[in-house]
């Protein structure tokens, strides 16, 4: 039986907890700023076609 592998963080490249969601990981884990850097940042690679 094959399982899944583990959801990892984007920003921190870590597993959450089992227990925890990975949206709750980036609630609890990360401030507003930092997820809009993120997204802010990928999708910026995405319309310039810099994805690496």
């Amino acid at each position: 039986m094959a399982s899944k592998a583990p959801v990892e963080c984007p920003l921190c490249r870590e597993d959450p907890p089992s227990d925890q969601k990975l949206e709750e990981h980036l609630m609890a884990a990360h401030s507003k700023r930092k997820l809009a850097k993120f997204v802010v940042s990928e999708t910026r690679a995405m319309t310039e076609g810099d994805i690496s």
